[in-house]
C-alpha cells in the first residue's frame, strides 16, 4: 500500500489532506527559500516544492523507500507602482496590515507548486497551479481590523481564505480553491494516478 508523506510543516496543507480522508505524516524540512536573483515566481515555486521532498527523502533514508513524498510551496505576486512584488509569510500584524493595503484592488497571482518523489524509483514530478485574485478596495480600518481578529501571520498574501478572508476578495479564479490554502488537491490526484498509478480517492474511501 503506498504511503503518502507530507514534506511540510503547514497545518493548513495536512487539514486539507485530512478533510478527504487522507492522514499523512509530516516532515518538515529546513531549506533555505531566498529568491535567486531575477528568478520568476514559477520557477521559485517548483524549486523549492522540489527541494523540500527531496530533502525529506534523504532525512529519511531507507524509510522512504515505500513512499511518496509530496512537497509543496506558493509564491504570490502582485504588481505595484515599483514593480513586481512577492509576497510572503508576513510574521508581524504590521506587516499584514500593509501587503493588505499594497493588494487593495488589484490583482495577485498565487503559484501554487506540487512536487511527488519516489525515491524507490527516483521519479520526481513537478507541476504548478495558478490562482488569480482580485482583493476589494477595503479600508485601513477594515484591514487592521480583519488582522487582528483573524491573525494570518502565517500566510502568503496575509489572509486565510478559507475563513473570513474570503471577505477581502471580489473574485477568485481557480481550477481548485485548495490550491489557494496550499496545496492542489485536484492535481495531485492527477499527478498520483498519471504518474505513479496510485488511485487518491480509493485510498482515501479506504
Amino acid at each position: 500500500m503506498t504511503t503518502l508523506v507530507l514534506a511540510s510543516s503547514s497545518q493548513y496543507r495536512k487539514m486539507l489532506l485530512a478533510n478527504i480522508g487522507i492522514n499523512v505524516e509530516t516532515h518538515a524540512p529546513e531549506i533555505d527559500e531566498t529568491p535567486m536573483v531575477n528568478e520568476q515566481p514559477t520557477a521559485l515555486s517548483l524549486r523549492l516544492a522540489q527541494q523540500k521532498a527531496e530533502k525529506v527523502a534523504l532525512e529519511l533514508g531507507d524509510a522512504a523507500e515505500n513512499c511518496i513524498i509530496i512537497g509543496s510551496d506558493q509564491v504570490a505576486l502582485v504588481e505595484t507602482e515599483n514593480g513586481p512584488r512577492l509576497l510572503g509569510k508576513p510574521g508581524s500584524e504590521e506587516n499584514a496590515v500593509n501587503q493588505l493595503k499594497t493588494c487593495r484592488g488589484k490583482q495577485v497571482n498565487f503559484y501554487t507548486a506540487l512536487c511527488l518523489h519516489q525515491a524507490s524509483s527516483g521519479k520526481t514530478v513537478t507541476q504548478v497551479d495558478e490562482t488569480r485574485v482580485f482583493f476589494r478596495h477595503n479600508t485601513d480600518e477594515a484591514l487592521t481590523a480583519y488582522v487582528k481578529k483573524e491573525k494570518p501571520l502565517d500566510c502568503a498574501g496575509s489572509f486565510k481564505s478559507e475563513g473570513m478572508g474570503v471577505l477581502l476578495f471580489d473574485k477568485i479564479e481557480s481550477r481548485d480553491p485548495n490550491s489557494l490554502i496550499g496545496l492542489p488537491i485536484m492535481l495531485l490526484n492527477d499527478l498520483l494516478s498519471t504518474h505513479f498509478d496510485v488511485d487518491l480517492l480509493m485510498l482515501a474511501a479506504s
